[in-house]
C-alpha cells in the first residue's frame, strides 16, 4: 500500500525538482509507465524522506542504556539549544525528525504578510468564526491585497515604514479615522498571529500611535433628520404600516410597528419567539446573523441566516417592559398567525409560516419611508426614535436606558442612540426660553429706559 497519495506526490516532485504543475504531472506519469503506481508513490515518499533525512546534523543511535534511538533536533532560535529526542524504533524516530524539518521549512517560507496571510484567515475563522473571517478578508482585500507593504520581508518592516505607508494610505485613499482603525486594527492581529506563530517578536503595528486628526477626511455628520423620524413622522409612519398590513395581511408592517416600541436591533426582532414574552415583559435572548460557508475552493461565501443564541454583546440579553402599544401590536400579530394556521416558535412569519429574515423588515420599512415621502432611514432608526424619546420623556434614568438600549456603557447610549426628535422651526419656544428667558424683551426694555 502506497505511503502518500497522489495529491502529495506531485506536490513533493513539484517542490523538490521546482518544476511547474504540468511538468510534475508529468514527471509522475512516466513513473508510473515503468512502475507499479503504489510503488511509484512510495519511491517518491522516500525521495522526500532522504531529502530530509540529509539536512540533519545529528547522529542517530542505539542507547542499549534504555533500549531506544536518540539523536538531537536543532535549535529554531539563536541562543537555545538543541533538543534531544528519543523513541522505540528508528522509523519512529526519523518520523520525528521529518517532521520537525518539515514545520521548520513551512516557518522559514513564510516571510511576508502575503504569504502569511491565508493561514491566519483560516485560524480567525476557527478562533472566531467565519463571518468575522469574511469581515476580515473584506479588509484584506481593500487594502492590503496587491499592496507592497504586505510583500516586503517582515525584518525589512520598520515601524517609520510602516507608519509612512499608512499616512500616504491615508492621504491616496481619503481614509476617515473610522476608517484608518479598520485597516490599522488587521495589521495589528497579523502581527499579534506572527509573534504567536514565532515568526516575529515585535508588534511594529501597535507601536503606531498618534497621527494627527488633521490627517484624516472628515466624514459629514448625518443630519437629524436622516438618523431619526422627527415630528409627526413616527406617527404617520405607523398608521400607514397598519393601513399597509390590513392591505396585505403581511406581518412585517406589524414587526415595524412593534419595534418602535422596543428599539431591537432588526436581526433580534425577526428572532423573537412568542415564549419570549410575558404579561410585563418581553426577554430578548438571540438574534438573527447571516451564515457563511467555505465552497470547495477555500472562499468564504454567504449562505443564507442563521438563527444563535446570544445576542451582538453580552449587555444584549436583556428585559423589555411592553407597553399598552407594544401588547396590541404583539397581539394583532398572534392573531395573524392563528387565522392563517401557523405553529412557529417564532413570532414574524412570512406568507409561508416560515421564520421572517430581517431582509422582510427592511423592505417594508424603505417601502413605508417612501409612502410618508420621509428620507430613507432604516431599522437602526427606529431603534434610535425609541430610545430618543425615552431619553426626552426625563421619565427613565440613564442606567434604565442603557439597560433598554442593550449597551454596556450609557456613553455608547448618549453618543450615538439620542437625538432631537423634533425639527428646529417646531423648538423655536423652547430655544426661546431657553437662550432668551433672562433676557426678556430687551428692545421694549430698552425703549421704557429712554422714556424715563
Amino acid at each position: 500500500m502506497a505511503s502518500i497519495s497522489r495529491a502529495e506526490a506531485l506536490n513533493i516532485l513539484k517542490t523538490r525538482n521546482n518544476l511547474s504543475d504540468e511538468e510534475a504531472l508529468t514527471a509522475f506519469i512516466n513513473l508510473v509507465s515503468i512502475k507499479e503506481i503504489d510503488d511509484a508513490l512510495n519511491d517518491i515518499a522516500n525521495m522526500d524522506k532522504k531529502h530530509y533525512l540529509e539536512q540533519h546534523p545529528y547522529e542517530i543511535y542505539y542507547s542499549e542504556h534504555d533500549n531506544r534511538y536518540r539523536t538531537y533536533l536543532p535549535p529554531k532560535k539563536e541562543g537555545e539549544k538543541r533538543k534531544a529526542i528519543t523513541s522505540v524504533s528508528k522509523e519512529n524516530l526519523e518520523k520525528k525528525i521529518i517532521d520537525y524539518y518539515k514545520q521548520l521549512e513551512e516557518t522559514t517560507l513564510v516571510d511576508t504578510f502575503e504569504k502569511l496571510y491565508p493561514s491566519f484567515l483560516d485560524y480567525k475563522a476557527k478562533e472566531t468564526s467565519l463571518a468575522n473571517a469574511h469581515k476580515l478578508d473584506w479588509v484584506w482585500n481593500t487594502y492590503y491585497k496587491d499592496a507592497d507593504i504586505v510583500k516586503c520581508k517582515f525584518d525589512s518592516i520598520s515601524t517609520s515604514k510602516l507608519k509612512s505607508w499608512f499616512l500616504d494610505q491615508i492621504a491616496e485613499r481619503g481614509l476617515t479615522s473610522r476608517k484608518y482603525k479598520e485597516m490599522k486594527t488587521l495589521m495589528n492581529m497579523l502581527y499579534d498571529y506572527a509573534i504567536d506563530s514565532d515568526l516575529l517578536m515585535r508588534n511594529v503595528s501597535r507601536t503606531i500611535r498618534n497621527i494627527s486628526y488633521k490627517k484624516f477626511a472628515v466624514k459629514p455628520e448625518k443630519k437629524q433628520t436622516e438618523q431619526v423620524y422627527v415630528d409627526d413622522e413616527e406617527k404617520r409612519l405607523i398608521c400607514t404600516a397598519l393601513s399597509q398590513y390590513e392591505k396585505t395581511g403581511n406581518t412585517a408592517y406589524l414587526g415595524v410597528c412593534l419595534n418602535f416600541t422596543l428599539a431591537l436591533r432588526v436581526g433580534e426582532v425577526v428572532a423573537l419567539k412568542t415564549s419570549d414574552f410575558s404579561e410585563t415583559l418581553v426577554h430578548i435572548q438571540r438574534q438573527e446573523v447571516k451564515y457563511y460557508r467555505k465552497s470547495t475552493n477555500g472562499e468564504i461565501i454567504r449562505d443564507g441566516y442563521e438563527i444563535v443564541p446570544h445576542g451582538k454583546t453580552l449587555n444584549a440579553d436583556r428585559e423589555l417592559f411592553l407597553t399598552k402599544n407594544a401588547k396590541v401590536f404583539l397581539s394583532m400579530i398572534v392573531q395573524a398567525n392563528e387565522q392563517r394556521g401557523f405553529h412557529s416558535e417564532y413570532l414574524l412569519l412570512d406568507k409561508t409560516g416560515e421564520r421572517m429574515h430581517n431582509d422582510a423588515i427592511n423592505n417594508v420599512l424603505r417601502r413605508l419611508n417612501r409612502m410618508i415621502k420621509t428620507t430613507q432611514k432604516g431599522n437602526h432608526s427606529i431603534r434610535k426614535t425609541c430610545i430618543s424619546n425615552m431619553g426626552e420623556s426625563r421619565a427613565l434614568s440613564d442606567e434604565e436606558l442603557r439597560i433598554f438600549a442593550g449597551h454596556k456603557d450609557f456613553s455608547t447610549t448618549e453618543k450615538y442612540y439620542m437625538h432631537a426628535t423634533s425639527s428646529i422651526d417646531k423648538r423655536s419656544d423652547a430655544y426661546e426660553q431657553a437662550i432668551s428667558g433672562k433676557i426678556g424683551d430687551v428692545f421694549k426694555y430698552l425703549q421704557t429706559c429712554s422714556n424715563q
